[in-house]
């Protein structure tokens, strides 16, 4: 078996890519995970393949392959990171599932004639989190918010006052699709 240059930067390309089926991150799809086992093992494949073969012309793509192969990774990997991370809320390391609220956070009862308009209605995701890990008088005003996000709902009302976990009741009502 003849292993020139190219064949190694091939095999070596597959490998990176395989390296996203097997990484340890949770954020990484199904799908993706599929897609890069299919196209890391054609690579590798295609590698061994093509080393029996001593004359075998490759195109020249296949020098920078690694390189592709590699930021492909980083992206996919450093992508399912960031939202798995997104999911914390809070300096103090506190999540959505597992954690329960500072205490002295503020009350424990918002008020539930509270303005919703004082919370803008341009706040990300991200953004409605991080106020609900600093400010617990807001938390009823998050649940009504058009940007709060399933796992927050979930995590307000399983941390929340009765106020909040009212507002959270009537928010998935409201978004509850239509029986008929």
């Amino acid at each position: 078996m003849y292993w020139s240059i190219y064949d190694v930067l091939m095999l070596v390309s597959g490998l990176i890519t395989l390296v996203i089926v097997i990484a340890p991150v949770k954020g990484i799809t199904p799908r993706t995970r599929i897609t890069a086992g299919a196209i890391g093992g054609v690579l590798v494949f295609a590698s061994l393949l093509l080393a029996s073969i001593p004359f075998f012309r490759y195109p020249g793509i296949v020098v920078v392959a690694p390189a592709i192969a590699l930021l492909s990774a980083i992206a996919v990997i450093g992508k399912a990171v960031r939202a798995q991370s997104s999911l914390q809320i809070g300096q103090q390391g506190h999540t959505l599932h597992h954690q329960e609220p500072d205490p002295m956070s503020g009350p424990a009862h918002p008020q539930v004639e509270a303005d919703v308009q004082s919370i803008s209605a341009d706040l990300t995701p991200a953004e409605l989190m991080e106020l609900a890990a600093r400010d617990r008088t807001k938390w009823v005003e998050i649940a009504q918010h058009p940007s709060a996000y399933p796992d927050l709902l979930e995590w307000l009302n399983q941390y929340g006052s009765a106020d909040v976990k009212a507002a959270v009741a009537a928010r998935r009502h409201v978004d509850a699709p239509d029986p008929a």
